[in-house]
């Protein structure tokens, strides 16, 4: 209908469309018909454009993707037609990058399972401090108000998890030293692993939750290989290859040296995973933002994908709250595990932002200190 593409085969349009959404590095563009498309949407469709461009074999035909950038940034005009397709490349963006990243490419890739949550990206699993001061500023100038997290129903893994996994990058040799060592026992009087691929993700989903859990690891294992769609999927399922991927994980958490092992392992790893779990949550509690505490993550929460984080919460019963004030009042150290010294920073961190509210709100501040020294690196520091 439109004169501006009857240059361009439906093909050559259909080819476009696909490789700008490909290239979209974020969720979606945020244009409004009859608005000027915001400077940064319009400079991401330009830098899609350049790798769609190369799927073209004959450059005049490459044309169309300048025509399909330019209508889903509003630049060819008004009508019916160009203002539904501008909305509609922005929801089909969205939802192909939720499926294709998050639910398929977070799925293969098993490095550093930590890093594979929503808004990650694996290729950067670190943040320099630099990268999070500027960060952080920029929500109390722009957003002050905006909900800030590190557990939600739709993490694959609890923050407490991923601080375990985080541990791994640091301990490199000795991570590989340990899965050599107890890889070479697999398929001595339990099912082997069916590939390399699901033993890598089952021990390293293991130590993230720090025991060998049976009833839990399968959902979540067998969710993974189905989200992956490698071997087995939700609409393509192979049942014989997902037995023996149960039949891997039921082995290995039955197998008591298996289990012995990886106990080993996690307690080397524990000191260094709590300070993880417990900077973390000190940083999130009194950064920029308004801390959103999911469900159970005032203590140590050690949880999995769906549904596994979405079991009701283990509150302990009883509670001595009476002794939990004196000990607040008192100022008396944590002396108990990692639930108990989590609870106390959480409860005096939020009673600091009860007590001033006004370093915290709108109107507060935000300043980065910068750290000198040998162990410079592993400071994050601010003013509030």
């Amino acid at each position: 209908k439109d004169p501006q593409l009857a240059d361009h085969a439906p093909w050559a349009l259909r080819t476009a469309v696909r490789g700008l959404l490909a290239g979209i590095p974020v969720y979606r563009p945020y244009v409004v018909p009859g608005e000027p498309a915001p400077e940064r949407d319009a400079a991401l469709l330009e830098a899609a454009a350049g790798p769609a461009r190369a799927a073209f074999a004959v450059p005049e035909e490459a044309h169309a993707v300048d025509v399909v950038r330019d209508l889903a940034l509003g630049r060819l005009g008004r009508g019916p037609d160009h203002d539904d397709f501008a909305v509609r490349f922005a929801q089909v963006s969205s939802a192909l990058r939720a499926k294709a990243v998050e639910d398929t490419a977070f799925y293969r890739w098993h490095p550093l399972l930590g890093v594979n949550e929503v808004g990650g990206d694996p290729a950067r699993p670190g943040t320099s401090p630099e990268d999070f001061h500027a960060f952080a500023a920029r929500i109390q100038r722009d957003w002050p108000a905006t909900a800030t997290v590190l557990s939600t129903h739709d993490t694959k893994r609890s923050a407490d998890v991923r601080a375990r996994l985080a541990v791994l990058s640091e301990v490199p040799e000795l991570w590989r030293e340990w899965l050599e060592k107890e890889s070479a026992a697999d398929g001595r009087g339990r099912p082997a692993a069916p590939d390399r691929q699901v033993e890598y993700l089952v021990r390293q989903t293991a130590v993230g939750l720090g025991h060998c859990e049976a009833e839990r690891l399968v959902p979540a294992v067998l969710k993974s290989v189905r989200e992956a769609r490698l071997r087995t999927g939700w609409t393509t399922p192979d049942p014989d290859y997902e037995a023996a991927v149960e039949a891997f994980v039921r082995g290995l958490c039955e197998d008591e040296e298996q289990v012995a092992a990886l106990a080993s392992f996690t307690a080397v790893l524990e000191p260094y995973a709590h300070a993880n779990s417990l900077g973390a949550a000190l940083v999130h509690l009194t950064m920029p933002g308004v801390p959103d505490l999911y469900q159970g993550s005032e203590r140590e929460l050690l949880t999995l994908v769906d549904p596994d984080n979405r079991r009701p919460v283990d509150f302990p019963r009883p509670f001595d709250a009476d002794g939990f004030e004196r000990s607040l009042s008192l100022g008396r150290g944590p002396t108990g595990n990692l639930s108990d010294r989590k609870l106390r920073l959480t409860a005096t961190a939020l009673r600091l932002r009860r007590e001033h509210p006004e370093w915290f709100g709108a109107g507060g501040g935000y300043a980065p200190l910068h750290a000198r020294g040998p162990a410079a690196e592993h400071l994050l520091a601010f003013l509030r």
